[in-house]
C-alpha cells in the first residue's frame, strides 16, 4: 500500500486474487468449519498461483504445528494478537482495540508481531509491507479511522470507516465509536470524566473553528464569515494558532461550531462531528453525505450540499437567533442523536468469523 505526495492510494493488482471465485468460496467453508472442503479449494487456488490461498494454507500448516508443539495454547483456542504499524503513543488507545475481540467472546493474548496468530495492522508504518514474510502465516487485519481503503494483496480483512463489505471482507467502525462506550443499552461518552462537574460558562462564542490543518475549505468559508459576521464573531483556535486548547470547554460556549473533515470518503466521519453535537452546537459541516446514516440532522448543514454562500450565511443567521442548548453532563450521551442506535454487533460477528481461519485448524 503506497501513498504519492497528494495522498493518492496505490494498491497492487495483486490484491485481486483475494477476490476469486476459489478462494472467497474456500473461506466461506473455512469460516464454517468445512475444513476438507476448504482445505481443497485452496489447495487448487494455489495451484493456479494464487499467492494468497498459499498464505491460507501456511496458516493451517503452522496452527496445526502449534497444536502439536503447544496443546494448551490450542486447547483453550486462545489466539495471540499482535500490533504492527500503528502511530506512536498507541500504547494509550490499544486496549479499546483489544476489547473489541473480547467482547466478542474470544479468548486473547497480546503477543509479538513474530508470535501472533493475528495480525492487527495499522496504516502508520510499512514494516508490514516491507517485511512480508511475517505475514506469511498469518492472519491480518487492517484497522483504521482514517480515509484509507484496504489493500488486499497484504490485509485478509479490514475494519475501516466504509460501508462496503467488500465480499464480507470489511466491517464499518466510524472513527467516532471509538469515542463511547457502549455499556449495557447506555452510551457513555469515555473522556467525560475530564468534564464532569465542570461549570460551563454561557455561550458567548458567535461561531468557532478548532484544527491545525489549514484545508481551503476551513479557510475559504471562515474569510466568508468573517466577512459577513465580523471577525470578532469567527473564532479559529487551534494548538498551532492559539497554543493548547480544551476542545470541549470552547465547544460548550459556542453556538455554531465549523467541524470539517480532513478529506472525503465514503463513510469517513469522525469525532469533529460527534464532539459539536455532543456540546449541543449547531454543526457547520464538511464531508460525506453518508452522516445522515449516522447522525440526526436537524442541526447540521453540509456545506458540500449548499448552493451558494449566500445560503451557509442565511443558515448560520437563523441559528444564531435559535435558543441554544444548556450542557448539564455529556456521560450519558443521547440516544436523540444518532440515526440508529450505535452498535458492536457486526464488528463481532465479522471478528469472530475471521478468527475461525485460524481457529478451524486446532480443532482437527
Amino acid at each position: 500500500m503506497v501513498t504519492g505526495p497528494y495522498g493518492r492510494q496505490w494498491i497492487s493488482p495483486r490484491a485481486s486474487y483475494a477476490f476469486t471465485r476459489e478462494l472467497l468460496e474456500a473461506d466461506y467453508h473455512c469460516f464454517r468449519g468445512e475444513v476438507a472442503r476448504s482445505l481443497s479449494l485452496y489447495k487448487k487456488a494455489a495451484n493456479n498461483n494464487n499467492y494468497i490461498a498459499s498464505r491460507r494454507l501456511a496458516i493451517a500448516k503452522r496452527q496445526l504445528r502449534l497444536k502439536m508443539q503447544y496443546p494448551g495454547i490450542c486447547k483453550g483456542d486462545i489466539l495471540r494478537l499482535g500490533f504492527i504499524d500503528w502511530y506512536p503513543g498507541f500504547e494509550n488507545d490499544k486496549e479499546r482495540v483489544l476489547d473489541l475481540f473480547c467482547s466478542a467472546g474470544l479468548n486473547i493474548a497480546e503477543c509479538s508481531a513474530e508470535e501472533a496468530d493475528i495480525l492487527l495492522a495499522g496504516c502508520y508504518g510499512s514494516r508490514l509491507y516491507n517485511e512480508k514474510s511475517l505475514s506469511n502465516d498469518k492472519v491480518v487485519i487492517f484497522f483504521t479511522g482514517e480515509n484509507i481503503c484496504p489493500s488486499y494483496d497484504i490485509h485478509d480483512f479490514s475494519i475501516t470507516t466504509r460501508f462496503r463489505s467488500y465480499c464480507g471482507k470489511n466491517v464499518r467502525h466510524p472513527q467516532w465509536m471509538s469515542e463511547l462506550l457502549l455499556d449495557r443499552g447506555a452510551i457513555i461518552f469515555r473522556d467525560s470524566d475530564k468534564w464532569l462537574n465542570r461549570d460551563y460558562q454561557k455561550r458567548d462564542l458567535s461561531i468557532t473553528a478548532i484544527y491545525n490543518n489549514s484545508t481551503p475549505e476551513r479557510e475559504e468559508i471562515v474569510y466568508h464569515l468573517s466577512q459577513h459576521f465580523g471577525i470578532k464573531n469567527v473564532r479559529v483556535f487551534g494548538s498551532q494558532r492559539t497554543g493548547e486548547v480544551n476542545k470541549l470547554d470552547l465547544l460548550a460556549r459556542t453556538k455554531i461550531n465549523i467541524c470539517f473533515e480532513n478529506s472525503l470518503g465514503e463513510g469517513y466521519i469522525t469525532e469533529k462531528l460527534l464532539h459539536a453535537l455532543l456540546m449541543g452546537c449547531k454543526a457547520l459541516y464538511w464531508g460525506d453525505s453518508s452522516y445522515v446514516q449516522d447522525f440526526h440532522n436537524a442541526d447540521i448543514l453540509n456545506i458540500r450540499e449548499s448552493r451558494s454562500i449566500g445560503e451557509v450565511i442565511e443558515w448560520c443567521e437563523d441559528k444564531l437567533n435559535e435558543e441554544s442548548r444548556e450542557i448539564r453532563q455529556i456521560q450519558i450521551v443521547s440516544r436523540g442523536l444518532f440515526k440508529q442506535i450505535p452498535s458492536y454487533a457486526e464488528i463481532h460477528e465479522k471478528i469472530v468469523e475471521w478468527s475461525r481461519l485460524v481457529l478451524c485448524w486446532r480443532r482437527l
